[in-house]
């Protein structure tokens, strides 16, 4: 906020514009001449006449000479605002993963993140700091920009505060004016009734006394009426004005009017992000934990100083204080915008958050297990190690499983203790990340509950971070799948061999234009779409390639869709050039609606977008994936995902596409079709998306061309397929109880990712739940349990679907569990979240004090690193002592103001006019020529 004063300034315009000395010269000279020339005038006309009589004329005379020097000189008034813009201070909060390491040299303390908002929250640094500045506070990670998380101080009260303008109109000053003009009056009419009687000689000393009374008078009225412009001369001598007094009352009720209208007006156009005086309102934060919590998988130092640079102005910004531990890894380079901090005279204090020693310490980073498995079925066990400290070190590493004791009824937290394999290991203590791979065999079926480990040395500083686990489940069954194709294409095909090829999955099959007696390689080959309840209900997955929807009746599609929305069914739906532009120009068919409610994206149904898309292509086009295509897990071609985009970044691509006008609420887009001339309203076509559909998900493939990958490798195509179909089935395959459905969007995720819930849930009578809100439990993998608000699903035509997300903050397994019924009746559902750090944000565990000590150097700050607990009070207080308030005080001169310029003139003319008449009647009355 400004701080704005008003001062009235009055001065002679004319003396600004004579610069030179020689003006002066010859303005005195003049002045002087014409003064000497009328009193030698008046001495040698009025020899003859008494010394009052020439003293009345003399002083008429040089008043009205006056009067004109001052008319010349051109007295103005105007008012001169000075406008001081507050002292500022921004703080910068770093919000990257790394910030989620330990904030201290003993790796049991309290994260960085946790440390930077202590001092926020805790000391009194912001409080005194707002004292003297306008201090803004920033987040800054992945984002280009940094983001405004709070607002305080800066206020000095209301802006632009106007000059009291509450003086009385009554001005003694001009009651006396008018008095001596009264006197004037009356001595005037005095002397002329003497001077007529022919005794001139005898109103001398009264004439003198009415040139004063009327000179004082003149000028005593003048000045008042010039200078207070707002009242009229009868309201300065304390007379009615019955101009104003009329027009009082409605100006009053116009003035009611408008500012009812101007209040009315503000309500409805009023800027949300500004006060009324155009300044952004205060902000505040409730919850410095969560707003600074360490999510960003980047570190943009260098952005972040510089979009503060940009923001703010740097005449009065009075430092920058960067909390970091110094780990710029993205963005622009932090030297320029540190550069651009030096030439602005803005100094960079950063506050050192984390360890610059290294510490010996030897901890599991990140564990790497599939959620699901068969008995029987080997799978593999990746975890990631990372050391520090000492130059090598040989570790055991081993590998725990067991039961999971949690999924039984009062079973507690507890990690698995038999160990199944173990390996011998070496491990550097640079930081760099070490690779480790286990293989299990399971036997038994359930939810189950592995941890890798490591035996480490005598010195490690944090027993807590030696263990990681995953939870994982055994399922028995094979998995029921049928394929519906409109015609043998290739996709369906590989797709079919490669499903009654694995021993895991029952496959049955309907190729809508196959003839009867066929031999397919199924279990099972359908001539017809199921047509009960009890036969489509056995599926788990179905998976469509452009399929003939029209070969469906109304009561298959009903079926279809209370198997996906209810049953928690899982759908694929694949593009294709022949069946697909067909059901699109069905108008009146009463299955269309329902056809268009399976896929996650909406198509053209009039116009010439009608049928658009590609068939036929001549070249292929890569597809360009979305950052939520890095946590689908049905994407990792291989165990790791880096590997797996990897192996899709030389992947060819695919010729065509099936045209989309765009996607539906709550779909998630995994790729597009990358060919730029596709592109509508700068959108390119969807190629890959998925939503969930009641209890169940749909996946749409915009093309039947995935088997284009075998070219790369028969696994990667073989990989692709046989997860994305478990994925979207894997409510059915998780069922935990006949009362509902529990689903998480991604079982996979980052530090910082948001993970969306989806509930379908039924009450004891098995009709669907109608309740305002449920409440799940989310237990980390530090033990802290945190509650998960699910709410009904807005604009869900099925009543008992609730959604939720939730914010995960630390590396491990996540586990969300919702229960339902009584203590005697007690049912839970539960899903499992694995959430990884990326290792760019592991790389560099290090506070880097070189670089943070440039910063300061560099522009004049100080670099104050907190290394015990106790440094963040006293970091506190010397930030606040260091800064020193640097408000700016811009002048505004303004403009000459007319109403003073009108009446001074008129003053003016006034007393000229009077003087002059007074004196020709004085000359006339002793017969001067």
């Amino acid at each position: 906020m400004n701080d704005s004063s008003r001062q009235v300034i009055y001065e002679l315009a004319r003396t600004q514009s004579m610069s030179g000395w020689w003006l002066w010269a010859l303005l005195v000279l003049s002045l002087v001449i014409l003064l000497i020339a009328a009193v030698r005038l008046y001495r040698r006309d009025a020899a003859e006449l008494s010394r009052p009589v020439r003293w009345t004329l003399i002083t008429l005379r040089l008043t009205a000479i006056v009067a004109l020097v001052f008319f010349f000189l051109d007295a103005q008034r105007r008012t001169q605002r000075s406008i001081t813009r507050p002292s500022e201070v921004v703080v910068l909060v770093d919000t990257s993963q790394s910030m989620s390491l330990p904030a201290y040299e003993d790796m049991g303390s309290g994260s960085r993140a946790e440390l930077a908002a202590a001092i926020i929250k805790d000391s009194e640094m912001l409080d005194k700091l707002s004292a003297e500045h306008r201090v803004s506070v920033y987040a800054f990670g992945e984002n280009a920009e940094p983001r405004l998380l709070q607002t305080s101080g800066g206020e000095f009260g209301a802006a632009d505060e106007k000059q009291s303008t509450d003086l009385a109109a009554f001005s003694p000053i001009a009651m006396l004016g008018m008095v001596l003009l009264g006197i004037t009056a009356i001595l005037s009419v005095s002397s002329l009734m003497i001077g007529a009687s022919g005794n001139a000689d005898r109103i001398g000393w009264m004439l003198f006394a009415t040139a004063g009374c009327l000179i004082v008078g003149c000028v005593m009225t003048g000045s008042v009426y010039s200078i207070r412009t707002q009242y009229s001369l009868a309201e300065l001598i304390g007379l009615p004005n019955s101009e104003t007094s009329s027009s009082e009352q409605s100006d009053s009720q116009q003035s009611d009017s408008q500012q009812s209208d101007s209040q009315s007006k503000d309500t409805q156009t009023t800027d949300p992000v500004t006060d009324g005086d155009g300044n952004p309102p205060p902000i505040k934060v409730s919850d410095w934990n969560e707003s600074i919590a360490a999510t960003d998988a980047q570190s943009r130092i260098g952005d972040a100083i510089r979009g503060v640079l940009v923001d703010h102005d740097p005449t009065t910004l009075a430092g920058i204080i960067l909390m970091s531990d110094g780990q710029s890894n993205g963005g622009s380079e932090p030297g320029a915008a540190v550069a651009t901090a030096r030439r602005n005279e803005v100094a960079v204090f950063p506050v050192g958050l984390g360890s610059s020693a290294a510490p010996t310490n030897l901890r599991v980073v990140n564990i790497n297990a599939p959620q699901r498995v068969y008995p029987s079925d080997k799978f593999a066990i990746n975890a990631v190690l990372q050391a520090s400290g000492a130059e090598k070190m040989e570790v055991e590493v081993q590998l725990l499983d067991g039961l999971d004791q949690s999924a039984s009824a009062g079973g507690g937290d507890a990690m698995p203790t038999q160990v199944v394999d173990s390996q011998k290991i070496t491990v550097t203590g640079d930081g760099t990340l070490k690779g480790v791979r286990f293989e299990l065999e399971p036997q038994s079926v359930g939810r189950r509950r592995l941890a890798v480990r490591v035996v480490a040395p005598e010195q490690d500083r944090n027993e807590a971070d030696d263990i990681r686990d995953a939870r994982y489940e055994v399922v028995a069954r094979r998995l029921r799948v049928l394929t519906i194709a409109g015609g043998p294409t290739r996709e369906y095909r590989f797709v079919r061999n490669l499903l009654y090829r694995d021993k895991s999955v029952e496959l049955d099959t309907w190729l809508q234009t196959g003839q009867p007696g066929m031999s397919q390689d199924a279990d099972k080959v359908l001539s017809e779409f199921p047509k009960t309840a009890e036969e489509l209900f056995e599926y788990d997955a179905i998976a469509m390639f452009d399929p003939d929807w029209t070969a469906i009746n109304q009561d298959g599609l009903e079926l279809l869709d209370r198997w996906v929305g209810e049953q928690a069914g899982g759908l694929i739906i694949v593009g294709g050039p022949v069946y697909h532009p067909r059901w699109l120009k069905l108008r009146t068919d009463a299955r269309v609606p329902i056809i268009k409610g399976f896929f996650p994206v909406n198509f053209p149904s009039r116009g010439p977008l009608i049928g658009t898309g590609r068939q036929g292509g001549e070249n292929a086009w890569p597809l360009k994936f979305t950052p939520e295509a890095r946590r689908a897990e049905f994407l990792w071609l291989v165990d790791r995902p880096d590997e797996s985009f990897q192996i899709w970044n030389e992947f060819s691509g695919v010729y065509d596409y099936v045209g989309v006008s765009s996607t539906k609420p709550g779909t998630k887009v995994y790729a597009y079709f990358s060919d730029p001339t596709t592109a509508i309203s700068d959108s390119l076509p969807v190629y890959l998306a998925s939503q969930f559909y009641g209890a169940g998900r749909v996946f749409f493939q915009g093309s039947g061309e995935m088997w284009r990958l075998r070219r790369t490798s028969d696994a990667h195509f073989d990989s692709y397929y046989t997860k994305l179909i478990r994925w979207v089935c894997e409510g059915r395959l998780l069922r935990d109880s006949n009362r509902g459905r529990l689903l998480v969007e991604n079982q996979r995720a980052m530090i910082g990712d948001t993970i969306t819930v989806r509930a379908v849930l039924s009450d004891d009578q098995f009709e669907p739940l109608v309740v305002p809100e449920v409440q799940a439990k989310l237990l980390a993998p530090s033990g802290r349990i945190e509650d998960v608000r699910l709410l009904p699903v807005a604009g869900e035509p099925r009543p008992g679907t609730y959604g939720g997300r939730f914010l995960v903050r630390e590396a491990g397994s996540y586990e969300l569990r919702l229960t339902l019924g009584d203590a005697l009746n007690e049912e839970v559902l539960r899903q499992t979240v694995q959430v990884s750090l990326p290792t760019v944000e592991l790389e560099r565990p290090r506070r880097n004090d070189d670089e943070l000590k440039q910063y300061a150097s560099t522009t004049g700050g100080v670099f104050l690193p907190i290394d015990d607990p106790s440094g963040p009070d006293s970091v506190a207080s010397e930030l606040v002592e260091r800064i020193r308030p640097q408000p700016q005080t811009t002048v505004l001169p303004g403009t000459a103001d007319q109403d003073f310029a009108q009446r001074r003139n008129l003053a003016l003319m006034w007393l000229i006019a009077s003087v002059l008449t007074m004196e020709w009647v004085t000359r006339r009355l002793h017969r001067l020529a």
